[in-house]
């Protein structure tokens, strides 16, 4: 008999199959003479367990999978859960009473903090002891052998266990916990898996049922479809297939809106990530994210490393490729560099405002750059800038660094300087800023949550997050009006510019370039393309009436046409 449930979209894509259900795993941490010492050793091959899936992610592309797993570990490496299980130890307890009751008195302790960075962590608490035991008990972290292309069912998935999915034979999950910002979701949106999340009783109401459909766009869901409902969803996956085929029509196309001419290319991670750009034919790269290549490791990558890196970034495209100075701090820590605990790391020595201290580290990556731009065409950005000192000393450095090459003999290029507008000072000083660089890419992402002072990992404060909130909309005006004056490029590489709303948004303000991941590249081309004459007016005028992010959101869709 066909069930429908409802539960919270959190990675789109229609998906319909038989189920295979993950029942919650009970989890025996045996007695030991050692208790501190089991420990002890179980938070170490936790902490390896979770960097080594981070790494596994980051090789196959996943960069927003990757940097969960890289955090998570990081904080099994944490003493403090070690030190307050021992406490419990210490009263009696047994080792999985003592590390269970001390891992819930840190999420307690921790959802309760005024910053939303730390409150945010509780969740990762949970998933770590979750690891830790398994750990001790011996047991496996991810997902049985699946036999044949099925749908899971789960109470919850932690993001270890999605790390390890096969999207080829995982069609998509539905889980009773969670939320379309978890750590589970993003993952799933990473791999491409359509997913439904938070699911009231799910596994109740689901127990017996052989098939499942549902779509992870809307978050409605047929259990033991009838075939009137397997239809409904069979239709919807097939006009799925076709707004994708037509998207895959644009590959390698110039796009316009309106009549005005908009570049679309990728952000990537890894020279993994370059491959798919360079696979959906993407325009270049608006952003590639260096610091993943600082990350992970006991020691810096070389610069002879770098530069070959970065020399290949560069050949593999005719167009524009931008390499972003390591983005190290905030959630990013290197050990290497021994940096002191902050207690807010988003508003801390992060960005440009570390370079001067690891001036070996940052003078080493800026040699590599200036070499490999002999290869192609290269820009080089900074991320974090607040003030125009900050940029000139920055330039300054730069020149005397190519200076240097030059006096050698080494052959270099000259690379475009830019800065990443994602501090809202920045924004508001931008035309102080445009004479100093040769272009400007908004990063929406910290943009939105430093100007609405909302941790972008935040489960709660989500509806803070919209980078289409007037105030934000605004700031990206004033600098894209700014870039116009001063004869230089805006582009936007945060994620709202996947958004087909916020991408129209963007395009009526005076951006120029939209850098989204590559397997939006073609979607967002055609969202561009297929827009009528004088659409980019209305939107413009929305954007100006518009009082809250949903109104704006509103009026946009109202006049767009959708791909």
């Amino acid at each position: 008999m066909s069930r429908t449930l409802t539960g919270l979209a959190a990675s789109p894509g229609v998906a319909s199959g038989p189920i295979v259900r993950i029942e919650t795993e009970e989890i025996v941490v045996p007695a030991t003479a050692d208790p501190k010492g089991a420990l002890a050793a179980a938070a170490v091959r936790a902490q390896q367990h979770l960097a080594a899936l981070a790494k596994q992610a980051e090789a196959a592309g996943n960069s927003e999978g990757a940097e969960v797993l890289r955090a998570q570990a990081l904080m099994a490496e944490d003493p403090m859960l070690q030190d307050q299980t021992e406490e419990h130890l210490d009263q009696g307890q047994d080792l999985d009473q003592a590390l269970r009751e001390a891992g819930s008195e840190l999420q307690t302790m921790l959802a309760s903090l005024p910053d939303p960075y730390l409150a945010a962590r509780a969740a990762d608490v949970g998933e770590i002891v979750d690891v830790v035991r398994r750990e001790l008990a011996g047991v496996g972290h991810g997902v049985d052998v699946i036999e044949q292309p099925s749908v899971l069912v789960a109470h919850e998935l932690t993001a270890a266990t999605t790390a390890t999915l096969d999207p080829n034979v995982v069609l998509g999950f539905v889980t009773e916990t969670g939320g379309a910002t978890s750590h589970v979701a993003i993952i799933a949106r990473s791999l491409g898996v359509p997913a439904v999340v938070g699911v009231a009783d799910l596994m109740e109401t689901s127990a017996g049922a052989e098939r499942i459909a549902f779509d992870g766009s809307s978050g409605e869901i047929a259990l033991d479809p009838d075939e009137a409902e397997a239809d409904a969803f069979a239709e919807r996956a097939v006009a799925q297939a076709e707004r994708e085929a037509h998207h895959a029509t644009f590959q390698g196309q110039s796009v316009s809106v309106d009549g005005k001419s908009m570049v679309v290319c990728a952000n990537v991670g890894s020279p993994a990530d370059i491959e798919r750009a360079v696979a959906v034919a993407a325009e270049g790269v608006g952003l590639y994210r260096t610091e993943f290549l600082f990350l992970d490791r006991a020691a810096p990558p070389t610069e002879d490393e770098q530069y070959e890196i970065y020399r290949g970034a560069a050949e593999a495209f005719e167009q524009h490729v931008v390499l972003r100075a390591f983005d190290i701090g905030g959630d990013k820590p290197a050990e290497y560099l021994d940096l002191p605990e902050e207690e807010n790391p988003f508003l801390g020595q992060r960005g440009v405002r570390l370079y001067e201290d690891v001036d070996d580290l940052f003078a080493s990556q800026v040699r590599a750059v200036l070499r490999a731009s002999a290869h192609g065409d290269l820009g080089f950005m900074i991320p974090m800038v607040a003030t125009v000192e900050e940029v000139r000393t920055i330039r300054g450095r730069i020149d005397a660094l190519a200076g240097e090459l030059t006096a050698a003999g080494t052959p270099i290029g000259t690379p475009a300087i830019g800065v990443m507008i994602e501090v809202p000072s920045a924004a508001l000083i931008a035309d102080s800023l445009a004479p100093e660089v040769d272009f400007f890419s908004i990063g929406t992402n910290d943009l939105t949550q430093y100007t609405m002072a909302a941790d972008r990992g935040h489960a709660r404060l989500g509806a803070l997050h919209d980078p289409l909130h007037p105030g934000v909309v605004a700031l990206c005006r004033a600098t894209a009006e700014a870039g116009l004056r001063h004869g230089i490029p805006v582009s936007v590489c945060g994620e709202a510019a996947a958004d087909p709303v916020a991408a129209l948004v963007f395009s009526a303000i005076g951006v120029s370039k939209l850098s989204v991941g590559a397997n939006s590249v073609n979607q967002i081309k055609a969202t561009l393309a297929g827009q009528r004459e004088g659409v980019l007016d209305q939107v413009a005028e929305a954007c100006k009436t518009g009082t809250t992010a949903a109104e704006i959101r509103a009026s946009v869709a109202a006049v767009m046409t959708v791909a």
